[in-house]
């Protein structure tokens, strides 16, 4: 009977947790998918649209280790979310009624709380229960269908009631959020605080039988309470997923901020890269839905090599295109190379990462991903388009995404290796 009670309640925390991703992404969809179209119709020139864009960018950077220090030092993630999504509805809901110089603060402040938003998010669902962990994909499948669903009825939206009523209303659906976020109990740092007390209790007891291994039983809650950042830097694994993040997003974000130009370039015009966008969104939902499946049945380095792989194939449709109809299946691709690697590094930091900086850890990860993949990205890009051609920046991109896969097609070999000899 209990156990029938904690599985229904388990359910109900994805099911909540399922809406808060549905309409969260849906609030990126809004803002996001959006913002340099909307920076395009104020007549900003492509110059001054990337000044802002590398601003954003760059509080991005800023943004996700301090968010998810506080996080860990308050142990509190439910609290930090929600101070984040009032403030983004405080800065982004207004946007019509900026003049300049407000603009580009508003789309700082913006810049540092949206980068670390989607890691508290997904720290929060990851550290609940072993559960929700496993369930994390088909949690996350519905923030690509919200994101897919809202980014297609936005675009109406716009064309028939313009900007001020597209941004008001992403102040509606925080609003919702918000709602949402409130109603469920933060229990991510539970498990952290009943190892504290467990390790108390025990501690005492062994005080008072004078046992010889006191001072051993005093070592095990200092190490899990230590919160020092350069824990991360000083394991191997963590290391490891930061450089294959960065090989495999570099030439992703160099796609992806020149997506547009690379579309009109064979022809096509904004609705093409509205379809791309809309079955990129689409295409990761099957994927997160299936996630639990195939992180029960595969190791995540070899996860981590299907995903590249794809992101290398996606990579090499792009610079073989010669029709809008190309990036269609670029798009569609999406779930196989984006989705498999987001839930894939999801877990693997969860894995490698010490207890007491858990979010931290997720959120310098993102950070890599998003935030220095995404300036690397975008300056490289951009140089060697204006300097050299779309056809060398393709080329670039292609030697990174290869880079990634080798590294981790080998590492595979010799985890493989390692079991045949241990057999």
């Amino acid at each position: 009977m209990i156990r029938k009670i904690k599985a229904n309640d388990s359910y109900k925390i994805i099911a909540e947790f399922s809406f808060l991703q549905f309409f969260f992404w849906s609030t990126w969809a809004i803002y996001g998918a959006y913002l340099v179209y909307y920076l395009t119709d104020l007549g900003y020139s492509n110059m001054r649209i990337g000044t802002l864009m590398s601003i954003r960018t760059f509080m991005g950077l800023i943004g996700p280790p301090i968010v998810g220090y506080l996080c860990d030092r308050l142990e509190s993630r439910k609290i930090v979310f929600l101070i984040s999504m009032f403030l983004m509805a405080v800065f982004v809901t207004p946007l019509t009624f900026y003049g300049d110089f407000m603009l580009a603060i508003s789309i700082g402040v913006v810049g540092f709380l949206w980068e670390p938003q989607q890691s508290v998010l997904d720290s929060w669902i990851l550290e609940t229960s072993a559960h929700t962990a496993h369930n994390y994909g088909f949690m996350r499948a519905w923030g690509s269908i919200g994101f897919a669903i809202i980014v297609t009825v936005f675009g109406q939206i716009i064309e028939r009631f313009g900007w001020r009523i597209h941004f008001l209303s992403y102040g509606v659906v925080v609003f919702i959020v918000i709602l949402i976020a409130l109603s469920i109990k933060d229990k991510s740092y539970s498990g952290l605080n009943q190892k504290d007390d467990n390790s108390i209790k025990n501690s005492q007891k062994e005080s008072e039988a004078k046992k010889l291994n006191l001072e051993a039983a005093k070592e095990t809650p200092a190490e899990v309470n230590e919160k020092n950042i350069l824990r991360l830097f000083k394991n191997p694994d963590y290391i490891f997923i930061l450089l294959i993040t960065l090989l495999i997003f570099i030439p992703n974000q160099m796609l992806f901020v020149y997506l547009a130009p690379i579309i009109k370039s064979v022809g096509g015009n904004s609705t093409d890269l509205g379809y791309t966008l809309f079955f990129n969104a689409l295409s990761e939902a099957p994927i997160f839905f299936v996630a639990k499946y195939f992180l029960e049945k595969y190791k995540t380095n070899s996860l981590l090599l299907f995903s590249a792989f794809f992101y290398l194939i996606r990579f090499i449709i792009a610079a073989l295109a010669s029709s809008p109809v190309y990036f269609l299946f670029f798009g569609m691709l999406q779930s196989l190379s984006f989705g498999v690697f987001l839930v894939t590094v999801r877990y693997y930091v969860k894995l490698v990462a010490p207890a007491a900086l858990k979010t931290t850890a997720q959120s310098i990860a993102m950070m890599s991903a998003f935030g220095a993949a995404g300036i690397i990205g975008s300056l490289l890009g951009g140089y060697l388009i204006d300097n050299f051609g779309m056809s060398v920046m393709f080329k670039v991109g292609i030697v990174l995404a290869s880079a990634a896969v080798l590294i981790l097609a080998l590492v595979v070999f010799r985890d493989n290796k390692g079991l045949e000899n241990r057999a």
